[in-house]
C-alpha cells in the first residue's frame, strides 16, 4: 500500500491501494477490488466502486456513494448511501454523519 501525504488534484479515480494522509480535490472514486485508508480529507464526493475498500478515518467533505464495496467510516461525511444490495456500510458510533441519511439499499 502507498501513503501519500500530499494534496492530489480531482476528481481523482484511485487504481491502488492507497492510505492517503492529505487532501484530495474535487471528489473520488475507489475503483473495484481497491483499498483505500483515508486520514486525510477528501473535498467533495467519494464513489465506491463493487469489490472495493474504504476505511475512513478522517473526512469526506461531500457523499459517500457505496455501489457494491465496503465502508467502514469512523470520520466525518455529509452522507453515506448503500445504492446496492451488496453494498456495507458500517458506522462506528464515535463517526459523524452530518446530513442526510443512510440508506441499506436503493433497487
Amino acid at each position: 500500500m502507498r501513503a501519500v501525504h500530499e494534496s492530489i488534484e480531482g476528481p481523482f479515480a484511485i487504481g491502488e491501494d492507497l492510505a492517503v494522509y492529505g487532501h484530495i480535490t474535487q471528489g473520488a472514486t475507489l475503483r473495484e477490488g481497491v483499498k483505500l485508508i483515508l486520514h486525510g480529507t477528501i473535498a467533495g464526493d467519494l464513489i465506491i466502486e463493487p469489490g472495493s475498500r474504504a476505511i475512513i478515518h478522517g473526512t469526506v467533505a461531500g457523499r459517500i456513494y457505496n455501489h457494491g464495496g465496503r465502508v467502514e467510516m469512523f470520520g466525518m461525511a455529509d452522507s453515506v448511501e448503500n445504492l446496492s444490495p451488496e453494498a456495507a456500510t458500517i458506522i462506528d458510533a464515535a463517526a459523524h454523519i452530518l446530513r442526510g441519511r443512510r440508506v441499506e439499499h436503493v433497487r
